[in-house]
């Protein structure tokens, strides 16, 4: 029995098709409602926050409040499997005012274990910004800490959750706009 369900693992590992490295956003897609809202709530923050799908992007608009000790929004990705060790680093197209970001990725679905961010250029200049933030760059925290340590490589097999946060825990108004997501090798 114990070989039959581990045959069955083992199979349905190989079976998992390849991570497509490019992630489009907007309700004229078929990979809506993959991402989901997540805010200070959780933990009795009242930061107001409200996720959006239009026809070719993802907007996260709100106002983060300092209040019940909050001052965060973010959006995130269902839980899964995304092995990034073939990548160097990940291209982002965004506009945003008022907030800094940060992209994060999780290895854990445990919230108090350490997760890893990098962060996207502040850019209100121009109307849309095209980023890249290479792997080295990221810093792991720890319940929104700095441990002092990097991202190692050998994380990057084990990632499940993918995400953009608001960093600067700054109270008022802020807006992401999102058109997509790209892993990038080399």
């Amino acid at each position: 029995m114990k070989f039959a369900l581990l045959l069955l693992m083992l199979l349905s590992e190989l079976n998992t098709p390849p991570m497509d490295p490019r992630i489009d956003f907007g309700s004229a897609t078929e990979q809506i409602r993959d991402w989901v809202l997540l805010t200070d709530n959780v933990m009795g923050g009242v930061t107001e926050s409200r996720l959006e799908y239009t026809e070719h992007t993802l907007k996260l608009t709100g106002n983060i409040s300092l209040d019940n000790y909050g001052g965060f929004s973010s959006i995130r990705s269902r839980f899964g499997r995304f092995d990034l060790s073939e990548y160097v680093g990940v291209k982002i197209r965004y506009r945003s005012s008022n907030q800094k970001f940060a992209f994060t990725l999780e290895n854990s679905q445990n919230w108090t274990l350490p997760n890893y961010k990098g962060d996207l250029l502040n850019e209100t200049e121009q109307p849309w910004v095209e980023t890249t933030i290479y792997f080295d760059d990221f810093k792991e925290y720890q319940i929104g800490r700095p441990t002092g340590n990097k991202l190692k490589s050998s994380t990057l097999q084990q990632i499940v959750r993918l995400g953009i946060i608001t960093t600067e825990k700054k109270e008022g108004p802020f807006s992401l706009e999102i058109d997509y997501i790209e892993f990038i090798r080399s």
